[in-house]
This record gives structure tokens, sequence and C-alpha cells, in this order.
């Protein structure tokens, strides 16, 4: 590309001439360093300033790149008459720049009209001979992207590593700007790790520039339910999650048969390969559930399956059966399938065949009710593998979980206060915020334990164990795990429970040596049951006598 061709030639932000300019020198190895800039947040402006999106895309008014073989030095300018500046002007400068050496420069101006970088000179011709292994030695790639916010070469090395807390201090450092929200993430995360040194963090930047694409992470206490209930887990997408991200979940399900988050990944739309990223991101932070895990059940739209056997070598896949029937439903309807009320439970009773017998007669009778396009499609797709999807194939761990129910209690969760909009940092925060004990409990449904003690107490020790568990939803409280136990703070007082969780400090338990709603809480916080028969022992009155 000679002069004629890059004079006049238009960049839209500062990212985008950068890659160009760091290919253009590649090429040509040609050395070219800052000469002379004018930062668009450090100017004084006559007329009406860029709005601010402008200033952190564009950055620079002017900017002069010289040969590294020019050197300049300075002079005071003679005095003159005062000059009206124009507003559309170059500032004018107190000192004159006087260069010697190469001639050879490029320079790079904002546009009247504030929305684009252009070239308006450029010199091209050196006066010396160019040395390709004094090019190699000196050129960074990415290097003017470092005068944005983190030097690349910092999140170049980062990218794709756990970091802990003195990562994550010593990438805050080197932060210059707060540009792309990248220091603000790091001050989220810096306070993440300092509160839980246990949680597990990892970020992956777009290569070559101070971007971020992923965000991996698992709090400590994920960690530990995931290492306790690894047998049946689930991956799926949360549709909907942001405009910018996509939100990625590993769930697993505690004694209480409730959906628990084991890991969280946000990652820009349309990154390929987060089946693998992930389930390699929680092996990596929970080794030992590698050959515990005996079912991962799959979201419908999740693509490169085959890692599964890779990465998790005694599970079975699985794909969400109600996610399957909702994508045959709409693919018969497209296919020309009638408005028959009929369409529906015949894909319903296929995919709930009891037996191989009744699969095969299910398949049979959706032969003769759907159109033949659909059933070429379904025998093609589905047919070949139905021990992904249909109920008579699945493992004994995995019979009573209501999939399609846990998954739409873990989407709602999640998308409490929606906004579609929300920043990275706003989406981590969020994140954060439903793996406390206080929204663990939002959604408890104490009327089947309340029932189960019923079944075995005497009417008053189960009424007032039924009073304490509804008090679990009520107030503000903290749980933290300690040498001993566990510590329930309540903002008034703290009580003290040992490691199995069936004592507690509290007069209520004292007094009565049954359950209260401080032990409950925590039980379902840990993903411990909560109708347990230990939760009786120290009270055998309590338990309903039976006459012969």
């Amino acid at each position: 590309m000679d002069e004629k061709e890059l004079r006049g030639k238009e960049f839209f932000s500062w990212e985008e001439f950068s890659l160009f300019f760091d290919s253009w020198r590649e090429q040509t190895k040609s050395l070219f360093c800052i000469f002379q800039s004018k930062s668009l947040s450090k100017c004084k402006w006559n007329c009406e300033p860029p709005r601010p999106e402008v200033v952190d895309v564009l950055k620079y008014r002017y900017i002069m790149f010289s040969c590294k073989e020019m050197r300049r030095s300075t002079k005071k300018k003679e005095q003159s008459l005062p000059k009206v500046q124009n507003s559309e002007e170059e500032e004018e400068e107190e000192e004159e720049m006087v260069s010697t050496g190469c001639p050879a420069r490029i320079t790079l101006k904002m546009n009247k009209e504030m929305d684009r970088l252009v070239i308006t000179e450029c010199q091209l011709n050196h006066n010396h001979p160019l040395c390709p292994v004094e090019f190699a030695y000196y050129f960074k790639r990415g290097h003017l992207m470092d005068n944005c916010c983190l030097p690349v070469g910092i999140t170049n090395k980062m990218s794709k590593q756990f970091m802990g807390i003195q990562e994550i201090q010593y990438m805050l450092r080197n932060c210059k700007t707060r540009e792309s929200g990248v220091q603000d993430t790091l001050n989220v995360l810096n306070n993440l790790c300092t509160s839980d040194p246990g949680a597990k963090l990892k970020l992956v930047f777009v290569e070559n520039k101070v971007i971020i694409q992923t965000f991996f992470f698992l709090t400590s206490m994920m960690r530990s339910l995931c290492q306790r209930y690894p047998l049946v887990l689930f991956f799926d997408r949360v549709k909907g999650f942001n405009e910018e991200f996509d939100l990625y979940t590993v769930l697993c399900v505690d004694a209480n048969k409730r959906g628990r988050e084991c890991s969280f990944c946000l990652t820009q739309k349309g990154t390929p390969n987060m089946l693998r990223f992930t389930l390699a991101s929680l092996l990596q932070s929970v080794p030992d559930i590698k050959f515990k895990v005996r079912c991962l059940t799959v979201g419908v739209d999740i693509g490169e399956l085959e890692v599964v056997n890779e990465l998790l070598p005694y599970a079975r896949l699985h794909i969400c059966r109600i996610q399957v029937l909702e994508i045959l439903f709409s693919k018969a309807r497209e296919m020309g399938a009638s408005e028959d009320e009929k369409v529906w439970p015949a894909l319903c009773k296929t995919a709930k065949a009891s037996s191989l017998v009744a699969y095969r007669q299910a398949v049979k009778e959706m032969d003769s009710l759907l159109p033949q396009d659909f059933m070429k499609y379904y025998r093609k797709h589905w047919h070949p593998r139905p021990e992904r999807w249909v109920e008579f194939w699945d493992l004994e761990p995995v019979r009573g979980i209501d999939t399609s129910e846990l998954m739409k209690q873990h989407k709602q969760k999640v998308m409490v206060g929606f906004n579609p909009s929300r920043t990275l940092v706003q989406c981590i925060l969020d994140l954060m915020a439903v793996q406390t004990p206080k929204e663990e409990v939002k959604d408890l449904d104490e009327d089947e334990v309340v029932t189960r003690y019923h079944s075995i107490c005497n009417p008053d020790s189960a009424s007032l164990i039924e009073e304490e568990l509804s008090f679990v939803r009520h107030g503000a409280f903290d749980i933290k795990k300690t040498a001993e136990g566990f510590v329930f703070n309540d903002h008034v007082s703290e009580f003290h429970m040992d490691r199995s969780l069936t004592t507690c400090s509290c007069s209520i338990y004292t007094s009565s040596l049954l359950p209260c709603r401080h032990l409950f809480a925590t039980r379902l916080h840990n993903g411990e049951p909560l109708f347990d028969i230990s939760l009786l022992q120290s009270n055998k009155n309590a338990l309903m006598t039976v006459s012969l």
C-alpha cells in the first residue's frame, strides 16, 4: 500500500486503526513510534466537545507516527500577535517540534464530523535501509492498544488461566484507564476473591486486544456442592440473558432435589466450543468428579456432544426431553402437520415410552399421523439415538428428577431483575447475588417436608418444626463455615451449629432438641436434606408412638 492509497484512509475506531497499522508494519518491516499526540480526553474545546462514547472509541484528536530513526528536539516559538483559535483546527502547541534523521512519518487526525480517524499525511520514504532483524526484535503486535487500558502482553499471558487475588491485583496495578469496563470487572473479581479465597476464576481475552471474551467462575460453595452431588449434572444456555453475553451454567441436584449451580460461564454471543471449555474448566476446578458423573443432560441447542465421553468417561449423555419435544412439535407444524390435538400427545407418548416395545409402537403411531417429510427428518435426526432423550433409557439416578422444572426454576432465578443491556460487571454481580443464602430460600416449598415430619412426629413436635421451617424465608442472614461447623448470623445474634448440622446453640433448639430455623436454613444452603431423622436423634419423645 503506497502513500496515495494510505492518504485519506478512514478508521471508525482506534482499535480498527491499531489492527490495521500492526498488519501494515509487519508487511513493510518498518518501525514507527508515536512522535506527537493529543488525546481526546485531554483536549480543550471552544465548540461542543465530542460525546463520551466517541472519546472512548477514537482516543485521539491528533497523532503522528515517525520512523524509529527520527530524532526530535524542541524550541520555544517566537512571540507573535495573539491568534484567534479555530475550534476545528489543532490547538497551537507551546513548543515547536524539530525533527532530524529519517523523514518517514504518518499523521492521523479526527475528522470535522468527529466520527472517525483519517490519515491526513504520510511520507513513507526512509533515508536508511530497513532491517528485518531489527524489526523482529523491536516490533510488538498490539502495542498501540497498550495505551488504552491494559498491556496486551498481560492479557495474552493471563488469558485462559485461573487467577487468584495476586494475579488480579497485578492486572489492576497495570490498568491505565477504566475503558472497556476491564478495570471495573477486575475490581469486582478482586472483591470476590477477598471474600471467598476458594473461588475459581478464569478470564479469556480476545487475542491481542483488551476485550474480555469469556468469564468462568464458581464460588467455594458451588465447588462444594459439585463435589458432594456429582452423579447427575445439567448443562445449558440461558436464552435471552443478555444482549451481548450468553450465560452457560452447570447444575447439580442436591439432597432436596433442587437444582444447584456448579459453575457460571459468561461469553460473548457466538463464541464456539462452550461445552468443552466449561466442562474442562469445571474439571480443572473440581478434578475428583471426573469419574463420578453418571449422567450429563444438555440443552437441545448444545453442540459438540462428542466431548462428553472424552471429558466424562463414565457419563451417559441425555438431551433435555421437553426441549426435544418442543423442537419436534415445531418441526411437525412447519412440515405440514395438521392442527389436530393428537400431535402433541403422540410426540409425548414417544418421548415417555417405558419400554422398547412401547417406543416402537409410539413411532408406528406417529408414522400414521404425521407427514412423511417430518418422519424422514425424525428418523434421520432423533430415531438413531433414542437413548439420549426417551424416558425408557433414563438412568436410575435421573428417574424422579423433573428436568424441565429444574431448568425452568434456574432460569427464573438468574433472570430476576432482568435487564438485557446489563454490562458484564452487572451480570457478574447479579450472578453472585443469587448465590447468597437469602436468595436460596426464596423458592422453598416446605409443604412436602412438613408432611413428612407430621407423619413420624407427635402433633406438638411436628407443629413446632413446621413453625420453625416457615421462619426460614424471613429476615436477612449470613452463613459461614468454620473449623467447628457453621455460624448463622442474623445481624442481631450469632448461632453455632456442628458439622453434621444436627445441633444449634439457639434457645429454640436447646429447649426443645428439635430442628430450628437456623439448622433448616443452613441445611438448605448446603444442599443437605431438610427431612432427616438424625435431626430428631436428641429428642426421641418427638417421634410418634405406635400402639400395638
